[in-house]
C-alpha cells in the first residue's frame, strides 16, 4: 500500500468517523412567567443506535432556575429542561439557558473525534411600562409593481400597547415624500404581536433607492423605523470602460455593465464604435454576459491597436431585451516605445538630480577638513 493510498484511507476513515449529530429544537424563544414552570422536551438527531450521549446544562443566566431529567440519553433519545421562574427578575429584556449533548469517547476508535451539539433557550422578561419593538421589511421591486411591505410590532412592556396610529412613508434618494400607506389602529396584549401588512403599488414611482419610514403612535409616544430598498426598471448601466491603452497590436478592452432590475438579463452585449477626426476608426461587439438582480460585471474583449496613436472618440451601445443604453467618452492610446522613453528620461533625470546633491555634499565635506 503506497503512501498516498494510506492517507486517503485515513482520511476518509476520520471522516467517516464524525457524527452528524443533532438536537431540537436549536433554539426556543419564551416568555417569562412569575413563579411559572416551563418544561421543554429536546430530540437527538442523527445519533448511533447504541450509543450513549452526556446531557449537560452548559450554561447561561437563568442555569441557576434551571434542570434536567437526565444526564445521559441512548442513540436518538430524548431528554425535558425544566426551568422554574422566580417571582421576579430585575432585569427586563433577554435571559438565556443553553444545554448540550456530548458523544462519549470510544476506545475501538482509530481518530477520536468528539462531538457536541448545543441549543439555546431565550426568555423574555418585559420592560416597565408601555415598549414596542418595530422591525420593518421591504424587499426590492420594480417599477409597475406591486412590493409586500411588513411592520412586525411587539409588545415588549408589561402593559397593553394600545397603538393609535400605523403609517409608512416612502421617500425617494432627492428626499421627497412619493406614497404612503395606512394601517389600522390595533391594541397588542401583554407578551402579543401585530403584522401589518400591505403591498406598495409602485406605479408612477421613478426607479432608484428608497427609505422606508414606518411610525407607530402610541401613549403619547411616537417609535420610527426605517428600512432602506431599491425599485429597479429594465435598464443596464454602463459603469465603466478602458480609457487608455499603451501599446500596439491586439489590445484588451473592458467594460463594466450594472443590472438596474430586480429580475435577471440575459444575453446583454455591447458593441463598441472608436473613431477620431482623421476617419481612424475601429469597432467591434463584446461577448454576451447574464446578468443577475442588481448585479455588475466586467466584459472582457479585444482589439487591433495597430497604427493607432492619441486620442479617440468612443461610443458604447449595449443591447439588452430589445433596448439599448449608449454611453459616449474618450479613449487615450500611447505608443508603447515613447511611454518607456519617458520613463527613462524621468529616471535618468531623478538620477542627475541626486547625483548633483550627492557630490555637492561630498564637495562640501571635504572643504570642512
Amino acid at each position: 500500500m503506497n503512501l498516498k493510498f494510506l492517507v486517503l484511507f485515513c482520511f476518509l476513515f476520520f471522516v467517516s468517523s464524525v457524527s452528524a449529530l443533532g438536537i431540537t429544537p436549536a433554539i426556543k424563544n419564551i416568555n417569562f412567567e412569575p413563579l411559572g414552570e416551563v418544561n421543554i422536551t429536546f430530540y437527538v438527531l442523527d445519533a448511533s443506535e447504541n450509543e450513549f450521549y452526556d446531557v449537560v446544562i452548559r450554561g447561561g443566566d437563568l442555569t441557576e432556575y434551571s434542570s434536567i431529567n437526565t444526564d445521559t440519553v441512548r442513540g436518538n433519545g430524548a431528554f425535558v429542561l425544566t426551568i422554574r421562574f422566580p417571582e421576579k427578575i430585575e432585569q427586563p429584556g433577554e435571559h438565556a439557558v443553553s444545554v448540550s449533548i456530548k458523544e462519549r469517547a470510544s476506545e475501538s476508535s482509530f481518530i477520536q473525534t468528539i462531538v457536541e451539539v448545543g441549543a439555546t433557550i431565550k426568555a423574555f422578561v418585559p420592560y416597565p411600562g408601555i415598549y414596542g419593538d418595530l422591525t420593518l421589511n421591504i424587499l426590492d421591486g420594480n417599477v409597475d409593481e406591486k412590493i409586500p411591505v411588513e411592520l412586525y410590532v411587539i409588545n415588549r412592556g408589561n402593559n397593553p400597547l394600545e397603538i393609535k396610529k400605523v403609517y409608512v412613508d416612502f421617500i425617494s434618494s432627492d428626499h421627497t415624500l412619493s406614497k404612503s400607506l395606512n394601517f389600522t389602529p390595533y391594541t397588542i396584549p401583554v407578551f402579543g404581536d401585530r403584522y401589518f401588512r400591505k403591498y406598495l403599488d409602485t406605479s408612477g414611482m421613478k426607479p432608484g433607492n428608497y427609505i422606508g419610514r414606518a411610525r407607530v403612535d402610541y401613549s403619547d409616544l411616537t417609535r420610527e423605523v426605517n428600512k432602506s430598498f431599491r425599485i429597479g426598471s429594465l435598464f443596464v448601466n454602463i459603469t465603466n470602460f478602458t480609457n487608455l491603452i499603451v501599446g500596439k497590436g491586439i489590445q484588451k478592452f473592458h467594460v463594466s455593465v450594472e443590472n438596474g432590475w430586480n429580475s435577471p438579463i440575459l444575453g446583454i452585449y455591447v458593441d463598441v464604435s472608436i473613431n477620431n477626426d482623421l476617419n481612424e476608426s475601429r469597432t467591434f461587439r463584446t461577448p454576451s454576459i447574464d446578468l443577475n438582480p442588481w448585479e455588475e460585471k466586467t466584459i472582457e474583449s479585444y482589439f487591433d491597436a495597430d497604427g493607432m496613436t492619441g486620442g479617440y472618440n468612443v461610443t458604447l451601445n449595449a443591447s439588452y431585451g430589445g433596448r439599448n443604453t449608449v454611453v459616449y467618452g474618450i479613449l487615450n492610446v500611447k505608443d508603447y516605445s515613447l511611454v518607456i522613453y519617458g520613463v527613462s528620461a524621468a529616471v535618468a533625470l531623478v538620477f542627475f538630480i541626486i547625483s548633483y546633491f550627492v557630490i555637492r555634499y561630498i564637495l562640501r565635506i571635504r572643504k570642512k577638513r
